[in-house]
This record gives C-alpha cells, structure tokens and sequence, in this order.
C-alpha cells in the first residue's frame, strides 16, 4: 500500500484528478491522505467532496477552516463574499455530504508509518496524546446533537490567544482554531490569529513548528496545509508542509509519505 499526501486542495478538483492519474492512484491498494480545507474558492467543491466520500477508506481526510466554514453556513451562519459554497449546500445529497464532513477528524495518527496529519499545526506544548486528546473534544462536538450551535461560534469569533485552563466551548474554540488556524505563535503559547501572508512583527512569535522543545515531535513527523503564503516546506525538521496555493494560481503536489517521516514528492500540477 502507497499513502499519498496533498495539500489544500480548496475545490480544484481536475489537478487533483491529474495528480491522481500521474500516479495511477489505485484506491484498492493505496490512500489518498488530504490535509484539509477540502472546499472553497475553487471552482468545484461539490464535485470534490462527492469524489472524496466516495473513496471510502482510501481517503483520509482531516478538517480545515474552511471545511468548518462550510459547517457553519450548513447550521445556518452567515458566508463571506468570496465564497463559492453555494452548489453544495442546494445539492441533492447536501445532508449525506455534511453529514460526512462533519464526521472527518481535525487530527489523523499512523503509528506505524510515524505521521500525523492536521490542516494547519499543533501547539508546541501538546505532546501528541494530549494533541488527540484535544482533537477528540472538538469532534464530539462536530458530530454531536448540538452541532450547529458550535459551528455557529466559529463565525468572526475572536479566539481566545491561549489555551483556556478549563475545558467547555472556550477550550474547544481554541483548540478548533490551533488545528485548522495555526501559523504564528510564540513558545509559551499565545497564538496570533490574525498574520496571514508575511512575517510576523513580534520577535517572540515564530510559526509553530520552529520553535525549541516542541512536545509532540518525540512520537511523529507531521504533514499539513493551510500556509499558502509559506509555499512547500521541505526544509524543516519533524514537519511537511503541502498547501502550495492551488487555488490562488499556483501547484498542488502530491507526496508519497514513507516510514519514519522520509518522503518523496510524488507529483505537482504545473
């Protein structure tokens, strides 16, 4: 079995399909591992997220923002003007699509291969357990009876900077947004949610994977999205990084992930 990795891809669904092919991707033996931010922008969500569920278990996918965007406007929030949501939610089979998003997990393990997957990062203080552990309470509440609600907090919310000491809907909120929001933070964790392209003015804060004693790299190498702005890091320990900006004119790349964190890059859109 061959476990392929790709970035956002956001709706841009023909380069998936021509990095698929360049591969001759065989869903009976190998899996597609997709880090998130699945919809949006792109020019066909619907049929991106109709492909995906239909691989069944070839495809492992975790959630980004803009998948919990996508839940927030399905439980009734308000969308953004650049949007391009709105097939999806008058399809046909829009309960059984949302139904399967959120059921998708923030935080994908394979102990054996040595990787984890998330969207956008973890907080360098977590250890991996403790990274699942979080991961787990914001998707009991993804796929709980209370759903919409939670998704409907996550609209213009103003995150908390740092992890709530108690649990409940705060804690989650953050810990939603370290997986599917993180680039810059500092190393006793006070993250800034607001740098998106660029670097960030306070010297204390660095993006999440560089800085010392990070926690969760003692149990696996990590593979994420999300940083169209960063491009493909290639070049940093313990971490992937894919989101090669798709959507805004640029690749998607697909890399074949191997045990204890080697990797090749597989294939790229031109």
């Amino acid at each position: 079995m061959t476990v392929y990795a790709v970035g956002d891809i956001q709706g841009c669904y023909d380069q998936l399909k021509e990095l698929l092919n360049k591969v001759r991707f065989n869903p009976e033996k190998d899996t597609l591992w997709c880090a998130g931010d699945l919809v949006n922008r792109g020019p066909k969500s619907l049929k991106t997220l109709r492909f995906l569920k239909s691989l069944g278990d070839a495809a492992v996918c975790v959630l980004g923002n803009h998948d919990l965007h996508l839940l927030e406007l399905a439980a009734g929030g308000q969308s953004y003007r650049r949007d391009t949501l709105r097939k999806i939610l008058k399809a046909d089979d829009r309960d059984e699509l949302i139904e399967w998003l959120r059921h998708l997990p923030l935080l994908h393990h394979d102990k054996k291969l040595g990787w984890c997957m998330v969207h956008a990062g973890l907080h360098p203080d977590w250890s991996l357990k403790k990274a699942k552990k979080r991961a787990r309470k914001v998707e009991k509440r993804l796929q709980g009876a209370q759903w919409k609600g939670f998704c409907k907090q996550m609209h213009h919310r103003m995150f908390p900077l740092r992890e709530p000491k108690r649990g409940g809907d705060e804690r989650a909120l953050f810990s939603a947004a370290v997986f599917t929001r993180t680039r810059y933070c500092t190393r006793d964790g006070k993250f800034n949610w607001d740098v998106r392209s660029g670097k960030s003015r306070n010297r204390r804060e660095k993006p999440w994977f560089e800085h010392s004693r990070l926690a969760w790299h003692r149990n696996c190498h990590v593979v994420y999205g999300h940083w169209a702005a960063m491009g493909l890091v290639v070049d940093k320990p313990y971490v992937l990084g894919l989101d090669t900006g798709c959507v805004w004119g640029g690749s998607l790349t697909l890399a074949k992930l191997k045990p204890r964190g080697q990797w090749v890059i597989a294939a790229q859109t031109m």
